[in-house]
C-alpha cells in the first residue's frame, strides 16, 4: 500500500476516539462497560467507540479497520491494540507487524491519528513469549519508522504497569484469567490510557497557547 499522504500529528482535539483492538480493548468477560475506553470517555467527555472483537487476531482488526474507514472523520484518534490471539494463533511476528503497518498506513490515508496499544502479558506459555517478541518487534518498527523519517507514533503502553514481578506474565492481582484482565485490570488500563491520552491533550493545549 503506498502511502499518498504523511503522518497527521495530534494537533486537535478529536471529536471521537476509535479503539481497534480485541477482547481486551472490548472488556471480556464483564462487557465494554469494564473497558478502559469507557475509562477514556469518562474522563475527558470524548465519545469511545469501542471496536473491540472478542477473539479478533491483528487480521480481523485491519478488516474491521477497513470497514468503518468511510465513517472516519479526518483527524480521528485510532488506538489500536491487538496481538493477544496472534500470539495463541502463533502467528509469525512478521504478519502481526505487517498488519500493524497497513493499519497505520490506512489511518493516515484518512486522515486520522494512529495510537498504538501496546497490549498486555499473557501468563501461558508459548503464547506469552510470542507475545513479548511481538512487542519487541512493534517497538523497533516504530523506531524505525521514525529514523526513517515517517514520523513518531505515539503510544499508550498497557504493558508495563499491569506486569507481574515476573517480568513477563501479567499480574496476578490484575488478572481473570491467563490473557484477560479482571475489573481491577480493566481499571488500571484505564488510568494508563486517561494518563496518557491526557498528556496529548496537554500537548495541543500548548502548542495552542504558543500560537495565540
Amino acid at each position: 500500500m503506498v502511502i499518498e499522504k504523511g503522518p497527521q500529528s495530534i494537533a486537535q482535539k478529536p471529536s471521537t476516539i476509535y479503539a481497534v483492538g480485541d477482547s481486551l480493548t472490548w472488556g471480556y468477560p464483564y462487557g465494554p462497560e469494564a473497558s478502559w475506553t469507557t475509562s477514556v470517555e469518562g474522563a475527558f467527555y470524548i465519545p469511545v467507540a469501542n471496536l473491540g472483537l472478542n477473539g479478533a487476531t491483528t487480521e480481523d482488526m485491519r478488516r474491521i479497520l477497513i470497514s468503518h474507514l468511510p465513517d472516519l472523520e479526518p483527524r480521528s484518534w485510532v488506538i489500536i491494540t491487538g496481538g493477544a490471539n496472534d500470539a495463541y494463533g502463533m502467528i509469525s511476528p512478521r504478519k502481526v507487524i505487517q498488519n500493524y503497518r497497513d493499519m497505520i498506513e490506512r489511518i493516515e490515508v484518512a486522515r486520522c491519528v494512529p495510537i498504538i496499544g501496546l497490549t498486555t502479558a499473557i501468563s501461558e506459555e508459548p503464547a506469552r513469549t510470542r507475545v513479548i517478541e511481538y512487542r519487541a518487534l512493534l517497538l523497533d518498527f516504530l523506531k524505525g519508522r521514525k529514523e526513517e523519517g515517517a514520523g513518531s507514533l505515539r503510544t499508550i503502553d498497557f504493558f508495563k504497569p499491569l506486569l507481574a514481578a515476573d517480568g513477563c506474565s501479567l499480574a496476578p492481582q490484575y488478572a481473570a484469567d491467563d490473557c484477560h484482565p479482571n475489573r481491577h485490570g480493566y481499571e488500571k488500563m484505564g488510568e494508563v490510557a486517561v494518563h496518557m491520552i491526557g498528556t496529548y491533550l496537554e500537548e495541543i493545549r500548548i502548542t495552542d497557547h504558543n500560537r495565540s
